[in-house]
């Protein structure tokens, strides 16, 4: 999220899959919040799968932070850099206020003037923009750090960031907890060291890691639960789920799967592009067509189980409502940026 905007025949069609999937995964992700699943019962075939899938989607954050190490390891803290900022922060603001007065609409008075102001303040509306706030104002100095050792210091940083945010979640009898949240660190500089080695594994290799992986991650958690449910303590934390072991190996799997690949079909391109270049409006805009979609949706669908196959009519409906309204959003800002400085 957050890169600029260029043309798509200069743009590298790998790391776009990679963004326009894990946007898409950012809207799968809501489906699981939206239709109950975090409070049925953990049974059945059909509920395996969901949680198999459920432990892919989440991937969606740590891949956004290994393209912002991927693509802004050479910036320095100055203007261009500090600049890029803005044209998030309007889309967060303008998007956000537009979100909570469409919330208060669908369910009545929630937002007052004053709440609306409180919930831009502390990102309660859209969390992420706080998170990628805090690495976007260290991402000068994190580059600084990663160019000043050499590759054998810079594999120790890599695995004592490993140790330090992704271990506790799975076993935290070993590793301390105190540092778990600083995981958008790791896959920073994880996504700056896949660019500069040009890792390429094995693609079979890294599939059967991938899948080998979730379906763990789904027999964990329906095999183990304590609650019947969803057990977000089992081999995560609710803070700490990005950055546990199990997520970091699907999400470099999934990585080193697509970032080299290169997509001849210049209509394709064209479209990894278009989505890419709008993810963050995409992210924000998924909520609010979510609160549309699932108010309708919870009319007929009892829960997760009965609406298994509706994910394929739900899912894809948000997010290419959100992705339109993203493309109208970024025209109607560019005329609007292009009136202002011309009148200048």
């Amino acid at each position: 999220m957050g890169e600029v905007i260029q043309d798509y025949r200069t743009r590298q069609s790998g790391p776009d899959l990679i963004r326009s999937i894990a946007c898409f995964f950012v809207v799968g992700a809501h489906f699981y919040l939206n239709m109950g699943y975090y409070d049925a019962p953990l049974a059945g075939t059909k509920m395996f799968i969901e949680t198999a899938f459920r432990w892919l989607f989440v991937t969606a954050v740590p891949l956004f932070f290994m393209l912002t190490g991927y693509f802004k390891r050479n910036k320095k803290a100055d203007r261009s850099h500090y600049a890029a900022l803005i044209p998030l922060v309007i889309s967060y603001v303008v998007i956000s206020v537009a979100k909570m007065i469409l919330y208060n609409r669908l369910y009545g008075r929630i937002y007052s003037v004053k709440d609306i102001f409180v919930n831009l303040g502390n990102y309660q509306i859209a969390w992420y923009m706080g998170l990628y706030l805090c690495l976007f104002l260290l991402i000068p100095f994190l580059n600084k750090m990663w160019y000043a050792l050499d590759k054998r210091e810079q594999n120790i940083l890599i695995a004592s960031l490993v140790f330090l945010c992704s271990v506790y979640p799975v076993w935290n009898y070993i590793a301390p907890s105190y540092f778990t949240g600083i995981y958008p660190v790791l896959f920073y500089f994880l996504g700056i060291a896949v660019h500069d080695r040009q890792w390429r594994p094995n693609r079979i290799l890294l599939v059967c890691i991938l899948v080998l992986t979730v379906v763990a991650e789904a027999f964990i958690s329906v095999k183990f639960t304590s609650t019947g449910t969803f057990d977000w303590n089992l081999i995560s934390t609710a803070d700490g789920t990005y950055g546990t072991l199990f997520i970091l190996i699907c999400t470099v799997a999934i990585f080193l799967l697509l970032y080299d690949v290169d997509i001849s079909r210049a209509f394709i391109r064209r479209i990894l592009a278009s989505i890419s270049s709008v993810s963050f409006e995409i992210y924000l805009f998924a909520g609010a067509y979510d609160a549309i979609i699932y108010m309708y949706a919870k009319r007929f669908l009892a829960g997760p189980v009965e609406s298994f196959w509706w994910f394929f009519v739900t899912v894809p409906l948000s997010f290419l409502c959100a992705y339109v309204s993203s493309l109208i959003f970024h025209t109607v800002l560019h005329l609007l940026a292009g009136v202002v400085f011309n009148k200048r």
